[in-house]
């Protein structure tokens, strides 16, 4: 049926970033195996012109064992092995009427909704094609990671309503209660844009654990907000934390949120930002601590724009994106404080398959970053490349190399800046088993001609729950190794 009716629609909130960063240098992704990593550097899709076919809907077609049909009045009725398709939706069920001037359809005995990975059950539906309105009884489902079930729904042309209750969540077990499940007392789900849930509960095993009367989450982007907090030791220096994400809509461009830190010996350490988002551009104003080699930045009336990834032109597997960010940045360490101002632009190529296999794939990206202090009054820049090869070995064994290019920009701040400019970094992943892997990462400076950091990481997966073990071996002068484990939720 209509592109609102169910499939994209009921995903139903926790879903998975759109405007995915190339791979850099980065050390918060360094443990990602690429092949892990559907399509980085998606780009903003282009605008499409919706042709007179497309909005008065696709043809209709339906096979079925027995189906009589009165060319007057418009009525039909068909039963035994029906199917129902418009473009690329299929409708299985074994009894349906309904009138094709008037569009109407009736599911009397329910049906199947099957839509790419997306399958929806339904006691008992009715749909218009023509006003793009219906109703359907006792839902359940998967779309992707998620699974949902509500007794009712109303549909609309731009938007579906749970209006007697329902549920959603990624924990695929049956022989327990669900690890965690959302529940609320409606859900207005607008495709490919945001999930609206009111009177909410979050439930844990089964147990309440606690209650609010809103959440929106989008479905394009991925979200700030965690469900639950987050736990672990991040080192000595820091001890353990515990971390609670948190955002609230102001419309439907803007969103106020907050990252509350706080770690046992560093203290607490929070991020609170205001952000508005455009379909091809966001602008975020923050304040708040943000760390990267155990030097503490508080960043004050901090200000970035983002420009997302574009495609040059429609068929080019070229994409550009830009950023410029302004704020008071203060080093914990020195006191040292500076109008700090960054700046950049990429230009990415989408990933590449080669040898006609989804097995091997390479990311490029090539750039340019400015930074200007105004402690010294600096201003530097530098040319930026990143290059990943990947390869999928087996089900059981990822590996990976990757170069990157990128000078120091700042002396003030050790923050956000590349530990050695020219990087080359290789990646393997043994996969034991579906609760178990194991990650070794290497990092090796070309300039010194030395290796400069190993990396080991174990996994072990409980259902929706995640252990990770890492420990970072530095080759370095001072051989500062740190230990680190986290506790998180998996598909959250």
């Amino acid at each position: 049926m209509h592109k609102t009716f169910i499939a994209t629609a009921l995903a139903l909130g926790m879903c998975l970033p759109v405007y995915a960063e190339q791979f850099s240098n980065s050390n918060s992704d360094s443990m990602l195996s690429p092949v892990t990593v559907d399509e980085p550097n998606t780009a903003v899709p282009h605008r499409e012109k919706l042709d007179t076919e497309k909005q008065q809907g696709l043809p209709i077609r339906l096979t079925g064992e027995h189906a009589e049909y009165d060319t007057v009045s418009g009525d039909f009725h068909a039963e035994g092995n029906i199917k129902v398709s418009q473009n690329g939706q299929d409708i299985y069920t074994t009894q349906v009427k309904g009138n094709m001037k008037t569009g109407d359809i009736w599911l009397l005995e329910g049906g199947k909704l099957v839509e790419g990975a997306s399958e929806t059950q339904a006691a008992w539906g009715h749909y218009n094609f023509n006003n793009k309105t219906g109703e359907m009884k006792k839902l359940t489902g998967k779309n992707g990671k998620d699974f949902f079930a509500a007794p009712h729904a109303e549909i609309y042309p731009d938007k579906m309503v749970l209006d007697e209750g329902g549920s959603t969540s990624r924990c695929p077990a049956v022989k327990h209660p669900k690890c965690l499940e959302i529940k609320a007392k409606t859900f207005e789900i607008y495709p490919h844009d945001k999930m609206v849930a009111r009177d909410v509960k979050v439930y844990v095993r089964g147990k309440h654990i606690y209650s609010r009367d809103y959440w929106e989450n989008s479905l394009t982007e991925k979200s700030k907000e965690r469900i639950l907090p987050h736990i672990g030791f991040k080192d000595s220096d820091k001890g353990t934390y515990v971390n609670l994400s948190y955002e609230r809509p102001l419309g439907d461009k803007d969103t106020i949120y907050a990252d509350l830190n706080y770690y046992s010996k560093a203290g607490y350490k929070p991020v609170y930002g205001l952000e508005h988002n455009e379909r091809n551009f966001k602008v975020t104003y923050e304040n708040g601590w943000y760390e990267d080699d155990d030097e503490w930045v508080e960043k004050q009336n901090n200000i970035r724009f983002d420009y997302k990834n574009h495609h040059i032109a429609p068929g080019l597997p070229l994409s550009y994106s830009a950023y410029f960010e302004r704020g008071l940045w203060k080093n914990d360490d020195t006191g040292r404080k500076s109008w700090h101002t960054e700046y950049g632009a990429f230009l990415n190529h989408d990933r590449i398959y080669l040898f006609n296999s989804k097995k091997t794939s390479l990311d490029l990206t090539i750039g340019k970053k400015w930074t200007r202090e105004s402690a010294d009054d600096s201003v530097e820049s530098t040319n930026v490349y990143y290059a990943t090869l990947a390869q999928k070995i087996s089900p059981h064994w990822n590996t990976w190399v990757g170069y990157y290019r990128e000078d120091f920009t700042t002396d003030v701040f050790t923050y956000d800046q590349p530990d050695m400019a020219k990087e080359l970094r290789n990646g393997l992943q043994y996969i034991m088993d579906d609760k178990n892997s194991f990650t070794i990462v290497n990092r090796y400076d070309l300039d010194q001609k030395k290796n400069y950091e190993t990396r080991y990481s174990w996994t072990h997966k409980f259902c929706c729950w995640q252990l990770s073990l890492i420990y970072k071996h530095k080759d370095t002068d001072n051989k500062d190794s740190a230990f680190e484990a986290k506790f998180d939720f998996v598909n959250w």
